[in-house]
Order: C-alpha cells, then sequence, then structure tokens
C-alpha cells in the first residue's frame, strides 16, 4: 500500500462522533410530529477474518499504542499485518427502533426498514440530532413517510460501560461488515421477532462517513443484503487533515469522567475547535458543534489499521443515492467547484446501480447537523418515494 494512501487513511480513522447527552430539545414548527421509538437489544452472531498484527502494542499502554498507530499507519509496506485470524462471536448491538405513524397513507412501506448506520466515532443518537432540535431527526421524517427505521450502534460503540469488544484485534472492518450483513439478514427474515420487530419486505441502507463506506463493502459482499443504499457524507475520493487524526488519544484519558475503565485502544478528540473545523461549514448552529463534543462516543485504533475506508466496485443493481456537502472536506476535498465531478466518479463503484446525487449547498461533512438538513432529508425521502 503506498505511503500517501497510508497518510491518507491515518486522518480518515477519525470521522465523526456522538452519544446520547441530556441536551434541552429545541423545537420548531411545521414539523413532522415525534416518532414513536423505543430501545432494543439485538443479538448477533458472525465471524470474519480479522487482520493479524505483527506486533501488537501494550493494550495498558495509551503511549505504547499511539506510538505503535502513528508508525503503521505510516509504514508503506504493510509489514504489521501478519496475515489474518478468525474471531467470532455473539455480539450485542443496542439500536433505537421506530414505527411509522399510524396516520400514514404509505401502506405500501409497511414493511420496509430503514437501517441507519452512524459514522466513525458517531454513535446512533447521531440520527436524532442528539436531541438537541426536532429539525436534525431523521426517524421523524422517515416514520411520517411510512418507514420503519432502526439506528444501530456499531461494534463498540455505544458501550461506555461493562464488557467492550477488543479495540485492536476484533473491532475492525471485516468484522463490521460481517456483522452488518447478518444483521440485514436476520431483519429481512423476522429474526427479532421476540422484541416487536417485524419481518422485513424491504431494506434501506442509510449510511453516514463511515457508515458509507461499510455500505459499500455489504454492498461488494453481499448484493443482496440490502434493496437500496443512501449513502451521505461519502464519495469515492477521500482526504483529511492531519492534525484531526493527531488531536485523538485514548478517551478514557482524555475524558476520564466519561470513559473510565474503557480499554485505551478506543479514541476521543480532544480539541472543539478541530472538530468544528473538520465537520462543520458553512451555514449550522454555532452552539451545535459544542453539543458534538461533548457527547462524542469513540473509534477503535483497530479499526484505523483495516482496509475499512477502501472502496470496492460492486455488482449492486438497485438504487443508490450519494448526499455529500458540497463543503465537505473529507469527501469534497477539491472544494465546491469539484464536488459535482467528485459525487459523480462515484458511480464507478456503483456500475448497474440506478445511480444519483445529491449536493446540499453551504454544508459541511456532518450534513445532517447542518441548517440544510430539513430540506436535504425531505429530498432524500422524494427520492425514495420514487422506488418503494
Amino acid at each position: 500500500m503506498c505511503r500517501h494512501f497510508q497518510i491518507m487513511r491515518l486522518g480518515l480513522i477519525v470521522l465523526a462522533a456522538s452519544s446520547a447527552g441530556a441536551i434541552a430539545p429545541v423545537t420548531t414548527g411545521n414539523f413532522p410530529p415525534q416518532p414513536k421509538c423505543r430501545s432494543v437489544q439485538l443479538h448477533v452472531r458472525a465471524a470474519a477474518d480479522n487482520i493479524r498484527f505483527t506486533n501488537p502494542p501494550d493494550p495498558n499502554n495509551a503511549t505504547d499504542i499511539r506510538q505503535w498507530l502513528f508508525s503503521s499507519l505510516a509504514d508503506p509496506t504493510g509489514s504489521y499485518m501478519n496475515g489474518t485470524q478468525l474471531v467470532s462471536g455473539i455480539y450485542r448491538i443496542s439500536a433505537t427502533y421506530c414505527e411509522p405513524h399510524g396516520n400514514s397513507h404509505h401502506h405500501r412501506r409497511r414493511r420496509t426498514l430503514q437501517v441507519l448506520v452512524h459514522g466513525m466515532t458517531y454513535n446512533k443518537e447521531i440520527w436524532a440530532g442528539f436531541g438537541y432540535s426536532d429539525i436534525y431527526n431523521w426517524h421523524a421524517y422517515a416514520t411520517r413517510a411510512g418507514y420503519h427505521t432502526l439506528a444501530v450502534n456499531r461494534l463498540g460503540r455505544g458501550q461506555l460501560t461493562g464488557t467492550v469488544p477488543d479495540p485492536i484485534t476484533e473491532v475492525q472492518s471485516a468484522l463490521q461488515d460481517k456483522l452488518t450483513q447478518e444483521l440485514l439478514i436476520q431483519l429481512r427474515r423476522g429474526g427479532f421477532s421476540s422484541l416487536g420487530l417485524p419481518e422485513f419486505d424491504k431494506i434501506i441502507y442509510v449510511g453516514h462517513s463511515f457508515g458509507s463506506a461499510l455500505g459499500n463493502h455489504v454492498a461488494k459482499d453481499n448484493p443482496n443484503a440490502a434493496d437500496a443504499y443512501v449513502l451521505t457524507g461519502f464519495s469515492s475520493t477521500v482526504a483529511l487533515p492531519i492534525n484531526l487524526t493527531l488531536d485523538f488519544a485514548s478517551a478514557a484519558i482524555v475524558n476520564p469522567t466519561r470513559f473510565a475503565g474503557l480499554p485505551l485502544g478506543y479514541w476521543a478528540g480532544q480539541t472543539v475547535s478541530v472538530r468544528t473545523a473538520t465537520f462543520y461549514a458553512g451555514q449550522f448552529d454555532p452552539a451545535l458543534p459544542l453539543v458534538d463534543f461533548e457527547v462524542h462516543d469513540t473509534f477503535a485504533v483497530g479499526e484505523g489499521l483495516s482496509p475499512g475506508f477502501e472502496t470496492r466496485v460492486t455488482d449492486f443493481a438497485g438504487p443508490v443515492l450519494v448526499v455529500t456537502g458540497e463543503l465537505d472536506i473529507l469527501y469534497c476535498p477539491g472544494g465546491a467547484a469539484e464536488c459535482p465531478a467528485t459525487l459523480a466518479k462515484t458511480r464507478d463503484l456503483f456500475p448497474r446501480a440506478e445511480f444519483s446525487v445529491m449536493m446540499p449547498p453551504k454544508t459541511g461533512h456532518s450534513l445532517t447537523l447542518h441548517l440544510s438538513a430539513p430540506k436535504m432529508i425531505r429530498d432524500v425521502h422524494d427520492w425514495l418515494d420514487k422506488h418503494f
């Protein structure tokens, strides 16, 4: 792997962050009513061939982990990898399940589910805008349009206490991929009926950032896993300011109150200004980045060294929509002028699909947290109306 990609990926290991917090909600008029939602705990069995590391760091030494990660990412030969090892288990996935509104007239969608998959250091709470304002609540729009929604915590996210997966050996992109595939298969088969989730006829995968990259991998490995993909904060061209990566460190040291006892291989950001400059641009509520920072979740260093951000050409033949803000410095690094061409080029990853793009104006990477979010989410559902 070339040094250029290693350095690029060095930045890409930290794509986004958030978790639930006690934040007073802000309400906005003329908005879809609050959805009927509840928390569910899903248990999914999965196995994958994760990377076996040549000389893994001392898991109890934060300095050793940091030096190991940075030296590995800067290694153009990939000598830190020593083949693969089988990792398997039954993994707990915390999720928020929301049902369509009873007054929805879209009866044909009563068995259509949107699975919402967050970015690298976010968790499922981003899809509800952290409870900060109704205008950022994806569930509200979707359930009003007749869809079920399931916002999931990816492996190792939203688990600030108790037993968590190993952040070096387990939380890697290969296992994330297999776990997501198995989750979608079980949802389609009605495998969670004991939790009140019905069998679903159609599944729409909705991702953000790393969640979108993961969707690209799922579509490659199992073209039948989902019936459509909405990939937000994504393209086939990726780049990242190095200062974002350098701003991260072991979460238990960065914030010992929130992340006490968390393995040192889980990292979190240290600086509001760095995070804001990376994830926000254009028009946004200036108070929201601080909320985002205060409730942010973590990422696992093993995931940073596994090929989760490498884009893949798929045989998926259904509808695909890529939605990326024109000021997204991660996935439209050439700026607003070059963003249309960047998004159009992403079509090459889905040559058989019915491919579309949207480019919200005056919007940065975390596009569901910008002032353009209400229109963007409505536009996405207008697009979905054509297919479901």
